[in-house]
């Protein structure tokens, strides 16, 4: 919040003479003005930031939590923004400051090092005096020693700035302005965490290891402008050993909440709040991973929320606190350089003064998440972003994380070719290009391997796999759409078709079971199977089209999926000379079965991101 300090001046009785000294340095003036004493009363506090409660007063009482002041400096400034006196002081209670009336301007600093304004004329010169952010780790903002320490910035060292306030001698000799004093830098803090791993995540477990800032600006180079320089982060490596003060350091366990003190920061490469820890999967393997967090992100690739008021889209503004409350329902990133786009996080945060806002911050994937050409995905359409795809993954194969896709798959809008073109596999039932058959149920809904098996089938008489990698997605008017961020599109593995069924068909939910079928070499969701008098292809193919509907209503081009017959290219085999298919029968049958490779199917192409 905002600081008050109450000044007057007392006319003296002589001139002042020049003096050097570093707390009371005024400028010889040419005899046309007085001399004059202005008297600061301000009031101050004894609270320290430790990990725990957030301070309730945000420093609204003078002195109080973060609007303790320690090191003050003062500049005084003619009308030609010349200095007449810069005077400095240890707070400790009411301050006389012996100064002239040609003294028309005045500027105040709270909580910076002692003489790191010296040898300033001019006051556009006090503005460009650089501050380490490191300097917040002092009990008073005069020194940067306890970079090193981990969750060692103190709320009682937060750099602040008043406007210019002019001082008006013309009414009196005793003056009583009211100045404000304004935080340099903003809080971000990690309020609360809370897990809901569901889906294919039921039965993960993640534990932080460590809380910390990362791209954030270590130096404020100009106090008017608010420009910053430097991206740093406060990772527990060896290489942050001088920011390690933007960390929690190594944590058993977490404590809400952790905050930290940030300079203003823009919204390119924008300041993150990091979680890093351990993910355990729910067959029980253990990896690190990192939530890297933008700070006040509105609409970031797949980030998509509103804005009700606020700071401006990923932007942190000073004197402004950020309150994030994080739900983790998925698996975080591999570096924390990477974006956070490969699970599912659902952030609200909170902005308020130190400007009311609620913002809800979305990063997925989630099954059923519109994909669009650049990469990114939502829950709700984008104006502006072209679709072309449905999300029916949020995981990718081990291969195809080593290829750097480790986000999900997305099915494409339309058929390869046109919405009724079928293809053969291969032009005889013979080969085994892809070097793997899968010959159990188990095998077939493990297959994700699709992109790989989709490379090794690009040659001549392969109809079925080229017609897949050939695809082009078309916007409303029929225009060719390019991907970005994607591995292009290709012919999907058993396993995905099995996905595809399951996560946006919604065929386990809707029987019960994996499948229905007792058969060892294929699966389905068949009522003749359970004697259920479900017709299975309809509710899949009718679930599917929920998702697709979305997209075809607001005039994109889309083929919606019948229970007529269809049948579709796996790019998976089977035998040397069958491969496998996914089909919505008309009898209610929804197989994943083999069939002769010179037959013709369908192609619905996929892409891995």
């Amino acid at each position: 919040m905002k600081h008050t300090l109450y000044i007057s001046s007392l006319l003296a009785a002589c001139m002042l003479l020049f003096s050097c000294a570093s707390d009371n340095t005024v400028v010889p003036d040419d005899g046309s003005s007085k001399s004059a004493v202005v008297n600061l009363s301000l009031s101050t506090g004894a609270v320290t930031r430790a990990n725990g409660a957030l301070p309730t007063d945000n420093g609204s009482v003078v002195g109080s939590n973060e609007g303790t002041l320690n090191h003050i400096c003062v500049g005084l400034f003619d009308a030609n923004n010349k200095l007449v006196t810069l005077y400095e002081y240890d707070y400790s209670g009411d301050e006389n400051i012996s100064t002239r009336t040609d003294a028309v301007q005045m500027l105040i600093f709270a909580n910076v090092p002692t003489g790191a304004f010296a040898g300033k004329y001019i006051l556009s010169d006090f503005y460009t005096v650089a501050q380490d952010l490191g300097y917040t780790t002092s009990v008073s903002g005069k020194s940067n020693t306890g970079v090193t320490t981990a969750n060692s910035q103190s709320m009682k060292s937060l750099p602040m700035m008043s406007d210019v306030q002019t001082l008006n001698w013309g009414s009196g000799t005793t003056l009583s302005p009211t100045v404000t004093l304004n935080r340099m830098v903003a809080r971000v803090a990690l309020t609360n965490i809370t897990y809901s791993f569901t889906g294919s995540y039921n039965g993960c477990s993640f534990t932080p290891t460590e809380v910390f800032m990362y791209n954030a600006s270590n130096q404020l180079t100009n106090w008017n402008t608010k420009t910053v320089s430097g991206n740093v982060s406060g990772e527990n490596i060896a290489g942050n050993a001088n920011t390690a003060y933007l960390g929690s350091g190594t944590i058993s366990t977490y404590s809400a909440p952790y905050y930290f003190y940030v300079f203003p920061h823009g919204s390119t490469s924008p300041t993150k709040l990091v979680i890093k820890g351990t993910f355990k999967t729910n067959s029980g393997t253990t990896y690190t991973t990192y939530y890297p967090i933008i700070v006040n992100s509105s609409s970031t690739g797949n980030i998509v929320s509103t804005i009700v008021s606020g700071t401006g889209d990923s932007k942190i503004s000073a004197n402004t606190t950020y309150g994030l409350s994080v739900t983790l329902n998925g698996t975080g990133v591999a570096n924390v350089s990477d974006e956070l786009t490969s699970a599912n996080v659902t952030v609200t945060t909170s902005v308020d003064n130190f400007t009311s806002a609620t913002v809800s911050e979305y990063f997925g994937p989630k099954i059923g998440d519109i994909f669009y050409s650049d990469g990114s995905y939502s829950s709700t359409l984008v104006s502006g972003k072209t679709p072309v795809a449905i999300v029916f993954s949020t995981t990718t194969s081990a291969a195809d994380q080593a290829k750097g896709f480790r986000h999900g798959y997305a099915m494409a809008l339309q058929n390869a070719g046109n919405s009724t073109a079928a293809y053969q596999w291969y032009t005889s039932n013979s080969g085994n290009p892809t070097g793997s058959f899968f010959t159990t149920a188990a095998q077939i809904m493990a297959d994700k391997d699709g992109l790989s098996h989709t490379g090794t089938i690009q040659t001549t008489g392969y109809a079925a796999g080229i017609a897949a990698k050939g695809y082009i997605a078309k916007d409303k008017s029929g225009n060719n759409i390019a991907l970005s961020g994607t591995s292009g599109w290709y012919l999907p593995s058993i396993g995905q078709w099995y996905d595809i069924c399951v996560n946006l068909g919604g065929t386990v939910s809707s029987s019960g079971v994996s499948y229905t079928n007792t058969g060892t070499d294929w699966l389905r969701w068949y009522s003749g199977d359970d004697s259920s008098g479900k017709n299975y292809s309809s509710l899949c193919v009718s679930a599917i089209n929920v998702y697709l509907n979305v997209l075809k209503t607001n005039g994109y081009n889309v083929d919606l999926f019948t229970n007529n017959g269809e049948v579709y290219w796996s790019s998976s085999e089977y035998t040397f000379s069958s491969a496998y298919y996914g089909g919505f029968g008309s009898d209610g049958n929804t197989p994943l079965y083999s069939n002769g490779k010179v037959t013709i199917c369908r192609v619905r192409p996929v892409l891995a991101f």
